[in-house]
């Protein structure tokens, strides 16, 4: 039996006959075709970007390198390069992944459009950006573009383009990518040299305070210790004159023995401070014409008792003068050294010979000893502070910088020094100098005659005070002393005299305010200045001029017959008072 499915007009069969008239038929309904869902049309292919136009390429190019020329910072570079490649590619979002490679990662370093999912940091190796970093090539997924960035140190991020409305061939983008990589290379390096030139000026005023600061502790070491050197020098030199009365034998070996050491002090304090001076470049030279023959003898008269003591004979054998020109007392300090060297280095019963000559030009003295000589090692280190030829060997007397300093200041000179040796036969060293082409005037012999009056001494020390006065009493001067430079003022209103001996480095006010009194006073204005001060740098006074203009000077610790031999030329002594019991 077939059943046909129930119409919307047909009841269910209750057993109730049908009130319709007629007969009653099936109805027969067609059956209905099955719904099938409508196949939708085919996906049309994503229509590709244009081409980025080759004008616009060039202007994007020629922009991003106009812009290595800004003063900008890292980040500002970096967001202009961004926003001229975001105006040519037009993409939804470009940025720039740097590698961090304490955290092993590309991080996000500046972003360029809207948001996008996909701007976050990356692991090397994983996914299109962290690939494009290790294998160091571009890649192109979807539409996302990803550029390594290389530049001196090697690929250091990758420049991303996710996309673009505008289509760039590889070559274009690795332009882009170079562009941006330098142009972010030279902002980081102008912002690196504009700190380091910071931290650099910074250093350069440290150095300069620390070397303001250095030469005044030079200049107040010096003072502050030849002070008393002068006044153990000048109370030694008094007693071995016996100016305080009579000495035995004993003490006059005990007074020659104090004065000796006394000088090597003095030596080690003169080298140390001009050795710092040489070094720094804050010498400054009073050169002027002199001969050099009176210079060395000079200095070996002052090593007398130094050879006596190591029975060394030091010879000067006859020869012509020669005229150099530079600083004396320098150069008498670079001879001394080389004389003294000689000595330390023979025997007993050894002869240091040392002879001045001329040649092509050139001043040359020599100084030549008999002693143990040199190994040609030894040779080379010569002129090396603190060089010890001989290693475990006990080191002749002094700080080790006599040659060195000889080297530096004839150096400073123009000239040279040369030494040669034979081991076992002694050495010899040369100090070459340009001679002085113009003619040297003679003394004046119509020199003024010393002038009676008396002296005015300014010294705030002491004992150094003290000593001096007693000195310059002794040989029948008339002495004024004060300390500070008020009283000074003071004194120079009411009294003119005949010189004043001026110490520069008084405790209270500056000693050249009293040089200024007197330069500036009309009636005091010829009177003669010798200044007397411990400082090393004391040689450069006498270039002053006008209310700095002195007469001389006198290095502490003062050489007593020099400080007499210049006053006796200045003042006529009063009386000569008799010597001290």
């Amino acid at each position: 039996m077939v059943r046909f499915p129930p119409t919307r007009d047909m009841k269910q069969d209750s057993g109730v006959p049908s009130k319709k008239k007629g007969p009653q038929l099936a109805e027969v309904v067609p059956l209905r075709p099955a719904i099938t869902a409508k196949k939708a049309p085919p996906k049309r292919a994503a229509k590709p970007p244009p081409p980025v136009d080759t004008d616009a390429a060039a202007q994007a190019l020629l922009e991003m390198g106009r812009q290595l020329t800004d003063n900008a910072g890292p980040t500002e570079a970096l967001r202009a390069q961004l926003q001229t490649l975001h105006t040519l590619l037009k993409p939804k979002v470009c940025y720039v992944a740097r590698h961090f490679p304490s955290r092993n990662q590309l991080h996000v370093e500046h972003v360029r459009g809207r948001y996008d999912e996909r701007v976050t940091a990356a692991v090397p190796g994983e996914g299109v950006v962290g690939r494009c970093f290790t294998d160091k090539v571009l890649l192109r997924e979807d539409d996302t573009v990803a550029v390594p960035l290389e530049g001196p140190q090697g690929v250091t991020g990758v420049l991303v383009v996710l996309g673009a409305r505008r289509k760039a061939s590889d070559v274009l983008m690795q332009s882009l990518a170079s562009q941006l990589t330098a142009a972010y290379e030279v902002a980081r390096l102008r912002d690196d040299s504009a700190r380091r030139n910071k931290d650099l000026q910074t250093a350069i005023a440290g150095l300069k305070s620390l070397e303001q600061n250095r030469e005044e502790l030079l200049g107040n070491v010096s003072h502050d210790l030849k002070n008393p050197l002068t006044t153990i020098k000048a109370y030694l030199a008094m007693l071995g004159r016996e100016k305080l009365g009579t000495l035995t034998d004993g003490q006059r070996r005990a007074v020659q023995i104090c004065d000796r050491n006394a000088d090597r002090l003095l030596q080690q304090v003169n080298d140390l401070v001009l050795m710092s001076r040489l070094s720094s470049g804050k010498m400054q030279l009073n050169q002027r014409p002199f001969g050099l023959k009176a210079v060395a003898e000079e200095v070996v008269r002052g090593l007398g008792a130094v050879a006596e003591h190591s029975r060394v004979r030091v010879v000067i054998p006859p020869c012509p003068e020669v005229f150099v020109r530079g600083d004396r007392e320098r150069i008498s300090e670079a001879i001394h050294n080389l004389v003294e060297n000689g000595i330390h280095h023979s025997e007993t019963d050894d002869v240091v010979e040392v002879s001045v000559s001329s040649s092509e030009g050139l001043g040359v003295l020599t100084v030549k000893d008999s002693g143990q000589g040199m190994t040609a090692e030894a040779l080379e280190h010569v002129f090396d502070s603190f060089y010890r030829a001989q290693p475990g060997m006990p080191r002749p007397p002094g700080t080790g910088l006599g040659l060195p300093l000889v080297a530096k200041i004839v150096a400073l000179h123009g000239g040279r020094v040369d030494a040669t040796s034979v081991l076992g036969e002694g050495s010899t060293f040369q100090m070459v100098l340009p001679l002085f082409a113009s003619a040297v005037s003679a003394p004046d012999v119509n020199q003024a005659a010393p002038k009676a009056g008396g002296i005015l001494l300014v010294e705030d020390d002491v004992d150094c005070r003290e000593v001096l006065e007693q000195v310059l009493e002794q040989e029948g001067y008339r002495v004024m002393a004060t300390s500070g430079a008020a009283e000074a003022r003071s004194i120079l209103s009411h009294i003119r005299p005949a010189m004043v001996l001026l110490d520069l480095r008084l405790s209270g006010e500056d000693g050249r305010s009293v040089l200024h009194y007197i330069r500036t006073t009309e009636s005091l204005a010829d009177v003669v200045v010798y200044i007397i001060s411990g400082a090393s740098d004391v040689a450069s006074l006498t270039s002053g001029e006008g209310p700095d203009r002195i007469d001389g000077y006198f290095e502490k610790p003062l050489k007593l017959p020099k400080l007499l031999d210049t006053v006796a030329s200045v003042v006529r002594p009063k009386s000569r008072g008799p010597a001290v019991p």
